[in-house]
């Protein structure tokens, strides 16, 4: 009787235990997660931030939180499971009486784009772990990752290296933005441009002349198409991303030097409604940044195909420094940029692909290709 009557009061204690935690587990216990930043670029390592209270007085004996994030979030510090385009962790806490906990996920961005954590799902139950229970938590934290800045002169290389002429402008390999020489002030130039030895060697007040691309506007043409015949998503997509990157480090270098840039491609961001980019012209951190923002969302998908795009902007774009990123030339997008050259443009072309037949491209373009090693070659 007394084993009995021991079992039936620590079946009574259980159930009591039970439904004691399981209706008062999730009140007044507060939970937030968000990211330590807004904006990062790729391969920048950034936090995860949790905090969680617990309000009253009686404990939480564990809790456990499921994290839905994209798989190019890496958590550095734990195990996680990766299905498709997610990944899913868990963080486990236990929390005393009026407890708050804070825990710092170190995290690294491995490419670019807009990342959301919608909502976490929050579990826990009584003490044995036996009763559970649990709550979808709304979190909302966004973070924006910006492609990443490459180095171009050890990216690409001119095509007139392969072909022997070593005499040539290099635009890419050097600076962009280069000095040519010195001329004399105006009151038009600001201060730092001074040329202070030139000054003293003439006798009056001499600047930097800078070379063609800081005195015109800067076009960026980004062919989101990895081959000619392509009516969907992309299929190399290491191309498109080499060109994303590539179409960023010239923005980054345009910010520094002061350069009024514009972005034109026949893709569209993912919140963009099928709306293929061209920008307005213009200079300055807050344009340049919306640029980049651009570029972290776009899709790898084309809207209109590539030549019909450069036909309808081409007449547009005058007195510009233009910067062609593709995979792929044709003979018809060649006679466009000679049109375009035209109306007094600068035409510089980037082959995000290596594999290319570097001895059927037109001599009569500045064209640069990848150098050895930088994406695997395709048949």
């Amino acid at each position: 009787m007394e084993v009995l009557a021991l079992a039936a009061i620590a079946g009574i204690i259980i159930l009591l235990q039970a439904s004691l935690f399981k209706h008062t587990a999730f009140k007044k216990l507060e939970y937030k997660c968000g990211f330590s930043v807004n904006e990062a670029h790729e391969g920048d390592e950034i936090y995860l931030i949790e905090t969680i209270y617990n309000k009253k007085l009686l404990p939480v004996p564990w809790l456990k939180v499921e994290i839905n994030s994209s798989k190019w979030l890496e958590f550095a510090e734990t195990r996680s499971v990766i299905a498709q385009e997610n990944r899913y962790v868990t963080s486990s806490f236990f929390l005393k009486s009026y407890q708050k906990v804070t825990r710092r996920w170190k995290l690294k961005c491995l490419k670019r784009g807009v990342f959301c954590i919608d909502t976490v799902t929050l579990i826990t139950g009584d003490l044995l772990g036996n009763a559970s229970d649990s709550i979808p938590v709304d979190i909302n934290a966004v973070i924006q990752v910006y492609p990443q800045t490459i180095n171009l002169e050890e990216t690409f290389m001119p095509v007139s290296y392969l072909q022997g002429d070593t005499i040539v402008k290099r635009w890419i390999n050097e600076d962009p933005f280069i000095i040519s020489g010195t001329r004399e002030y105006t009151t038009r130039d600001p201060m730092n441009k001074i040329h202070w030895s030139s000054t003293a060697r003439m006798g009056r007040l001499m600047v930097r002349q800078n070379d063609f691309t800081s005195q015109y506007g800067l076009s960026v043409i980004l062919n989101i198409q990895s081959i000619e015949n392509e009516y969907f998503d992309a299929v190399y997509k290491d191309f498109i991303e080499l060109g994303i990157k590539a179409a960023a480090t010239i923005f980054d270098k345009a910010l520094r030097n002061g350069t009024p840039a514009r972005l034109a491609t026949n893709g569209s961001t993912f919140d963009g409604g099928r709306q293929m980019v061209y920008t307005q012209e213009a200079s300055g951190r807050s344009h340049i940044s919306s640029l980049l923002s651009i570029l972290a969302r776009l899709e790898l998908s084309r809207i209109k195909d590539f030549e019909d795009f450069l036909i309808d902007i081409s007449e547009d774009i005058t007195n510009s420094e233009v910067v062609l990123i593709t995979s792929y030339l044709t003979e018809n997008i060649c006679n466009l940029l000679r049109r375009m050259k035209l109306r007094n443009n600068a035409i510089r072309i980037l082959i995000t692909n290596k594999s290319i037949e570097t001895a059927a491209l037109p001599q009569d373009m500045d064209i640069y290709i990848l150098k050895e090693g930088i994406l695997p070659d395709v048949e």
